[in-house]
């Protein structure tokens, strides 16, 4: 039976490393595109739209500390440090980072963005007050 479940584990593992070079390959190529579609939505209503939604259910303090998980170009990572916030940004491929760095140097926030796997973030327990993501299954 242990040789079943190994076989089996080592089969998810597998995919998963497919897959996530996949992604990776996908998403330098559209980074740039992708992180200019997101520039239009931080620049109109759709931000504050956002925020509004996500604080209806977080916790209710003046500062959070925030991850954001698959961050993509920083759209939410942006938004929640321009409310203020002191916010991670996860995401796997160094392209998409470079626009998400981009992105919050053109507003003036500082975010902690981190590459990593979002499966395997090498990040300790218990140390964020809200998680958010957006456009990620």
């Amino acid at each position: 039976m242990s040789s079943i479940l190994a076989e089996d584990n080592d089969l998810v593992v597998d995919e998963n490393t497919a897959l996530n070079q996949d992604v990776q390959r996908y998403w330098t190529y559209r980074a740039a595109e992708y992180s200019h579609i997101n520039a239009t939505e931080l620049a109109n209503s759709k931000r504050a739209r956002w925020l509004k939604k996500i604080m209806e259910y977080a916790p209710d303090a003046p500062l959070l500390r925030v991850l954001d998980i698959g961050t993509g170009p920083g759209f939410f990572a942006v938004t929640l440090a321009l409310a203020g916030h002191r916010v991670t940004a996860v995401y796997m491929t160094e392209a998409m980072l470079t626009e998400a760095r981009g992105n919050a140097a053109h507003y003036g926030v500082h975010v902690d963005f981190i590459s990593a796997d979002v499966h395997a973030m090498p990040l300790a327990d218990n140390q964020f007050d809200l998680i958010v993501t957006r456009n990620v299954t």
